[in-house]
């Protein structure tokens, strides 16, 4: 018994010196820890629509016994006058010759005008359409005309117009002498064989210089 102690002693003494570990301690994973920020949060601010106008603003209305604006009485009627009318590739012409500033529109449908260039400094301008018809030209002084009034607002409610030669709000439209003079002129007659174009079709594409006669059943000169 005594003999058994003593080994026993002797093994606990031998693992002493040896300093082994009896058992190991098992590595505990650390757990992540949430930062949360401390910051004071902004708040950003929202922009706000513009609040919507009054009642809106409408220039004065017209004195309904105004007379109409004239151009100053300095200026002289615009020259327009008929220089010559002939034909060319069998069509017809009026020459006009007018002021070298002046503008120049077409009022009857089927007609036109251009601009040919200068001389003895008036403007040079032909004319053509349907042969043998009436037709006019108004011709305008733009340098001569009724001033304007100047004005900040020009909108104006429903059923009126803005005068901006008064710089007031109107019902209808005021005619206003701009120093305009409108020529009414005729073409001529050319020489032309309608009787080539048998069919209404083909006499209706030279409308100009012929037209289809339902009594003749023919092509007939426009004279």
């Amino acid at each position: 018994m005594k003999k058994f102690m003593s080994v026993i002693i002797f093994v606990g003494m031998l693992l002493s010196a040896c300093n082994l570990p009896v058992a190991q301690k098992a590595t505990e994973t650390p757990t992540p820890t949430a930062v949360i920020p401390t910051g004071t949060a902004t708040l950003v601010p929202t922009e706000t629509a513009p609040a919507a106008s009054a009642t809106p603003e409408f220039a004065p209305f017209c004195d309904p016994d105004a007379v109409s604006v004239a151009p100053p009485a300095q200026c002289q009627m615009p020259i327009a006058k008929e220089s010559s009318i002939f034909c060319s590739k069998k069509k017809p012409y009026n020459l006009l010759l007018i002021n070298k500033n002046a503008l120049f529109e077409v009022q009857t449908e089927g007609f036109r005008c251009i601009a040919e260039g200068m001389k003895d400094g008036k403007k040079i301008v032909t004319c053509t359409g349907t042969m043998a018809a009436s037709f006019e030209v108004t011709v305008c002084d733009p340098t001569c005309a009724a001033p304007t009034v100047p004005a900040e607002i020009t909108t104006c409610p429903d059923g009126y117009y803005f005068n901006n030669l008064q710089g007031c709000c109107m019902q209808g439209l005021q005619q206003v002498n701009q120093n305009c003079v409108t020529l009414k002129l005729t073409t001529t007659s050319c020489k032309v064989d309608c009787s080539i174009y048998p069919k209404k079709a083909t006499c209706n594409q030279h409308s100009d210089t012929c037209y289809w006669s339902a009594e003749d059943n023919s092509c007939e000169l426009r004279k």
